[in-house]
């Protein structure tokens, strides 16, 4: 009887024991974090930033062809308008210069087409020279003053084959042109500077002080520079080939 009692408490004290030994905690998975909602904002954050960065580069690609496709329709645009602008120029040239030319020789010392322009209310009588024949009166000074500011020189003439065109033969005036005689002794020189060589038996090759040379009816006069005549200018034609 005391041995079954002593068995008795021996297996009521170990399960009480054992009842009372405490549980450990259950170990949490390896390798799986804890779920936070911050780290999901977080993630969802990202995600949204490169969804719309793609977007923003899609969109800037797009811009940035259809820009590159309106620039090269710009560029062909101004091709095509500087080639009209071209064409149009040269038709407009050639219809200047066939408005504009002088009728007379048809071709040049090169044997090529020569087109000869000469100044507003300037004549051109043949040749390579323009001519300017006034039509009031001046001093031998005003005169040689007023070709000067027409960048040219009043008529020179070396070249006597000029005198069949100049002057106009239907007037009966006398005319100024570029030979003065500046100091008695000095001889007679024209604009250029050149000593007047010719010989004229008509002529008298001695000069006085301040007396320049008029033309009348095609023949060379001595005349007091300060008398007002009408004058002569001449200068180099524009020649277009």
């Amino acid at each position: 009887m005391t041995e079954e009692i002593t068995y008795a408490n021996l297996e009521f004290n170990k399960s009480y024991a054992l009842e009372n030994v405490p549980k450990p905690d259950a170990p949490e998975e390896k390798g799986r974090p804890t779920s936070s909602p911050t780290w999901r904002l977080a993630a969802l954050t990202f995600l949204t930033l490169c969804l719309a960065l793609l977007v923003g580069l899609l969109a800037l690609g797009i811009v940035f062809f259809q820009v590159s496709s309106d620039f090269q329709k710009q560029i062909g645009n101004l091709k095509q308008n500087q080639e009209t602008l071209q064409t149009s120029s040269s038709k407009r040239l050639q219809d200047m210069k066939d408005n504009l030319c002088l009728k007379g020789e048809e071709k040049n010392k090169n044997n090529g087409p020569n087109c000869t322009l000469c100044p507003a209310n300037w004549q051109w009588m043949g040749g390579d020279t323009c001519f300017y024949i006034s039509r009031e009166k001046r001093s031998w000074k005003q005169s040689r003053k007023f070709c000067s500011l027409q960048n040219s020189t009043l008529l020179m003439l070396q070249d006597m084959e000029k005198l069949n065109h100049v002057p106009p033969r239907q007037t009966r005036d006398y005319y100024w042109f570029g030979l003065s005689c500046k100091s008695e002794g000095n001889g007679w020189h024209w604009e250029d500077g050149s000593a007047f060589s010719a010989q004229r038996t008509d002529w008298d090759r001695g000069c006085g002080y301040n007396q320049c040379a008029s033309l009348y009816d095609r023949k060379m006069y001595k005349d007091d520079c300060s008398q007002e005549h009408l004058w002569i200018c001449e200068k180099a034609a524009v020649q277009l080939r």
